[in-house]
């Protein structure tokens, strides 16, 4: 049976929550330490997750990136690159074998030090769980690899889009929304949606982009709702993201269909119900201002979007 869950990529990927990551940048030694033999910025770097993937390309250091995740599949020649594997399984033999210079990994990767110590791979963790991380990040990363300039001038980049975004919806109404996060779409039911709390990365996205989140306030951050839940809450914007692991297109009939069945479904009833499908969903990286956006156009369909 075929899952098309978005949360569930997002634990492969970051293992867990992204509120609950918030760590500082941590690293073996100083930031200005980690250099190649010739003490010169890192020329072979392996990433562990896709949002630095992302961000080291972002700050034009993509030609020192040696190994990726099976997950980085962003840009596109990424997905070319060496595997090394990932979160859940990584592989420290195929490491080893591409003779990094710098390893760059999640907080949440924590548990994989031990080992890379012990093999002696200099590593750096990077923090991406906030936007603040993420700016941070992409400087962080193109001091690191020569390009502090480029770094500064991606993070100023989208720093400056989010807040155009934000100035846009900050008059606006804010409707209650229900952002479901993912269910067995195969089964063509609402048994088991789960939906992203307020206390997560994509929870305050949502915030940002101008709707207020039809779930109360809860230390469980992505809870699953029945159909019968879901009407007692009654949203008024239902938001589906979807991604097919697969790679198989994604059928918008079949996703809406079980939501229109609902009777009194205040969104179904008002055409309010949207579908957001690609893996920038789940990645917190320099792409995230992407999400931001087609969240706020799903939240606010009639504002005007053409304008600069």
């Amino acid at each position: 049976m075929r899952f098309w869950i978005v949360l569930a990529v997002a634990v492969v990927l970051f293992g867990g929550s992204y509120a609950a990551r918030r760590m500082l940048l941590r690293h073996p030694a100083p930031p200005a330490a980690v250099s190649d033999d010739t003490g010169g910025a890192p020329k072979r770097v392996i990433s562990m997750s896709p949002g630095l993937t992302e961000a080291l390309f972002a700050v034009g250091a993509g030609d020192r990136v040696v190994g990726v995740t099976p997950y980085c599949e962003w840009p596109p020649e990424a997905r070319a690159l060496p595997k090394v594997g990932a979160l859940l399984d990584p592989n420290y033999e195929a490491m080893v074998g591409l003779h990094p210079d710098l390893v760059v990994l999640m907080p949440s990767h924590r548990e994989h030090r031990a080992e890379l110590e012990r093999l002696g791979l200099p590593y750096l963790e990077v923090d991406q769980t906030s936007l603040e991380d993420i700016y941070a990040s992409l400087e962080t990363l193109g001091r690191l690899c020569g390009r502090a300039a480029e770094g500064r001038a991606a993070a100023e980049g989208l720093r400056a889009r989010v807040e155009r975004l934000k100035v846009r919806v900050k008059d606006l109404p804010r409707p209650r929304v229900l952002l479901s996060s993912g269910r067995d779409l195969q089964s063509g039911s609402l048994n088991e949606v789960y939906v992203v709390g307020r206390r997560t990365f994509l929870g305050n996205l949502l915030d940002l982009a101008g709707g207020e989140n039809a779930f109360p306030d809860s230390a469980v951050e992505y809870p699953a709702l029945s159909g019968e839940a879901i009407l007692r809450l009654n949203p008024e914007v239902v938001i589906e993201m979807t991604m097919d692991p697969g790679g198989l297109p994604v059928d918008r009939t079949q996703i809406l269909a079980p939501w229109k069945a609902l009777p009194g479904l205040a969104a179904a009833d008002r055409d309010r119900i949207h579908v957001l499908s690609g893996s920038h969903l789940t990645i917190p990286g320099p792409r995230v201002a992407q999400t931001l956006e087609e969240l706020a156009r799903a939240v606010h369909p009639d504002a005007d979007w053409g304008a600069p």
